[in-house]
């Protein structure tokens, strides 16, 4: 997997550089000159997204004991992220290390690790339901995009229905199930097999929290769906930056179906290529151009880079 993961990232990267060589250079250096020094306000959306995030992860965190501030939980979700973007693991690498950190700092491990795979289960699905609103928009704001939405609907439809089966699952006993699954295949490692118990308790604990914790988890995804919604007030920025502003609509639209393209390519460490050649299809799709595409794109990878430096720098610190 992980040489499969390489060889796709070196194929990514190189057709990210010919698809911004094809776009031209001065071109793009042209729109970029006209943010100037007023970049830094890219980075403030996200800074709120990671707050609404961390929000939720309260919400979802029942133990009293040893309680993490909400700060805490904020620089966590910094860091698992940031793991989650970089190192080939299907952007779900970050995710043992919040249930680590968090047991370590006193949160029972059935807590922690339940609280994390319930987050990510709810962060899927509000993603799928904003992808599904940039779906819906986008006949109204382009009419003649009516005839490409095909495999758009479809990829959404697909990424719908595996975000909401992860979460139905997790209230059927899925450790157990898998750990049965495996033996019968007789691929169940010993490791596994030692914790039957202590995968008993951690069923229980999801189980647990969908049957006397309904509201939590509404909440929950409320809050991830409005964070997922300051994302389209970052590409409003953006794009109101480059001295081409786009209408609030346009903007969430145009953010949502992004985002599908990047989900579709959760195998390759950050997307890379498939989030910019998405962003450049939509880009032309939208009559917006290749070139102001590129630049949205080369923004936004900006901003990422800064926070995701700043979680790699509090995961080290947390070794």
């Amino acid at each position: 997997m992980r040489r499969l993961t390489f060889i796709l990232l070196i194929v990514a990267g190189l057709f990210l550089v010919w698809m911004l060589n094809e776009v031209g250079w001065e071109k793009l250096a042209r729109h970029l000159l006209q943010v100037g020094w007023y970049w830094p306000l890219l980075l403030l959306p996200y800074g709120v997204v990671n707050w609404l995030e961390a929000l939720s992860w309260d919400f979802i965190l029942l133990s009293q004991r040893h309680r993490p501030s909400l700060i805490r939980l904020y620089f966590l979700r910094l860091a698992g992220e940031a793991l989650n973007q970089l190192t080939p693991t299907a952007s779900i690498g970050g995710e043992p290390f919040k249930a680590v950190r968090l047991h370590a700092d006193g949160v029972p491990w059935e807590d922690a690790t339940a609280s994390v795979v319930i987050q990510k289960g709810i962060l899927v699905l509000s993603l799928v339901l904003y992808i599904l609103l940039g779906v819906a928009l986008a006949p109204l704001l382009l009419p003649q995009t009516v005839a490409h939405l095909g495999m758009l609907s479809l990829g959404a439809l697909l990424l719908g229905v595996g975000a909401l089966t992860f979460v139905l699952l997790q209230r059927q006993g899925p450790c157990l199930a898998a750990l049965r699954f495996l033996t019968r295949l007789r691929l169940c490692p010993q490791f596994f097999k030692a914790r039957e118990a202590e995968l008993g308790v951690l069923d229980a604990h999801l189980a647990k929290f969908y049957r006397e914790h309904p509201g939590r988890g509404l909440a929950a995804l409320v809050l991830f769906f409005l964070s997922w919604l300051l994302h389209g007030v970052e590409v409003y920025l953006i794009f109101w930056l480059l001295g081409h502003p786009i209408s609030w609509p346009l903007a969430l639209c145009l953010d949502g179906l992004a985002m599908l393209f990047a989900a579709l390519g959760f195998v390759i460490p950050a997307a890379l290529g498939v989030q910019e050649g998405g962003n450049v299809l939509l880009a032309l799709g939208f009559n917006l151009g290749a070139t102001l595409g590129a630049a949205f794109s080369i923004l936004r990878r900006l901003r990422e880079a800064f926070w995701l430096s700043l979680g790699l720098l509090v995961a080290a610190r947390e070794r």
